[in-house]
């Protein structure tokens, strides 16, 4: 219940602002699908208080998905709410265990256009968590009510466009906030880093 009133919120204020800028600017609005790959990584160094002993981890595969929306504001300046699922994760390498995160995330990005090819986006991304599981020599368990379920990362990356309608996007997403996993006195407490190749298709 938390979670969907949470991501009700997010959406109505995300739409308004759209709304907002559609009254004034309709002929400059694009769809879009969005698809490619995370490589996450959870840092425990990061963590409050950090681990007395080192946690050394291993970065994780996943796939994103999902659409945008692309609405002029002037010049050269676009705004960009996205809406995709995305996998991430991490492996500690001294015990064998894998953490797998599932997300809804919400990127709410500026997008500057530098030159006819290239453009910039920054912003903030907020995520939901979905469904979070770990695996311990091969034993997997539902960690979804131990892990805490939102997340938020700063986000910047470059886009190219191949064609009008097919561009490539690369990003860097740093976490802002810390993520534990366990309960009460057994929690451990991480950030996100982030690196994200994607396609998209906007028509």
């Amino acid at each position: 219940m938390k979670k969907s009133f949470s991501l009700l919120i997010i959406s109505l204020l995300i739409q308004q602002s759209v709304t907002a800028q559609d009254n004034d600017n309709a002929d400059f609005k694009r769809f879009g699908f969005r698809a490619g790959v995370n490589f996450s990584h959870i840092n425990f160094a990061k963590g409050v208080p950090p681990p007395v002993t080192p946690i050394n981890t291993n970065w994780a595969t996943g796939i994103t998905f999902g659409f945008l929306m692309q609405v002029h504001i002037t010049g050269d300046m676009f705004f960009q709410p996205e809406y995709l699922y995305s996998q991430t994760g991490g492996e500690v390498k001294d015990n064998n265990t894998v953490y797998k995160l599932n997300y809804f995330s919400l990127p709410v990005l500026l997008k500057y256009q530098v030159h006819e090819k290239f453009s910039l986006l920054a912003g903030p991304q907020f995520d939901l968590l979905i469904h979070a599981k770990k695996k311990v020599n091969g034993n997997s368990t539902d960690i979804t009510h131990d892990t805490e379920e939102r997340s938020l990362t700063a986000t910047a990356g470059i886009e190219y466009q191949l064609l009008s309608s097919l561009s490539l996007c690369a990003r860097y997403m740093h976490g802002l906030n810390h993520i534990g996993i366990g309960q009460r006195s057994d929690i451990q407490e991480f950030k996100f880093e982030i690196l994200q190749v994607t396609a998209c298709i906007k028509f």
